[in-house]
């Protein structure tokens, strides 16, 4: 299964969000060689939403999963396997890092 396949994920359902959730989101190289690690990108994003979306495994499996949907700085919606799939680089040509993506829920600061 490639990363294109493997990402190809469905949003099902939808709802908003109540104000205040945010995600912290990061891309991550490793290049395996020298097992150096950096952050090439970082970000935090408001949730607006959260989505029920049909995931793809590895292993070919589809499980529903909840993920967060968030207003990137370009002003468009995102949602965390969406994000993955336009980053992550989870088998790059020799030389290159392998490239991942962690997306944080962080919640509304306590009143």
């Amino acid at each position: 299964m490639t990363d294109e396949d493997r990402f190809e994920n469905e949003i099902l359902s939808m709802a908003t969000a109540q104000p205040g959730w945010t995600v912290h989101v990061q891309v991550k190289a490793h290049k395996r060689e020298t097992n150096e690690r950096w952050v090439e990108e970082e970000d935090v994003f408001p949730v607006v939403g959260w989505a029920v979306v049909a995931c793809r495994y590895r292993d070919g499996g589809v499980r529903n999963k909840v993920e967060p949907v968030f207003l990137t700085d370009a002003g468009s919606l995102e949602h965390e396997s969406l994000r993955r799939w336009q980053y992550s680089d989870l088998e790059p040509q020799p030389g290159q890092p392998r490239i991942t993506v962690s997306v944080k829920i962080l919640a509304p600061p306590a009143e």
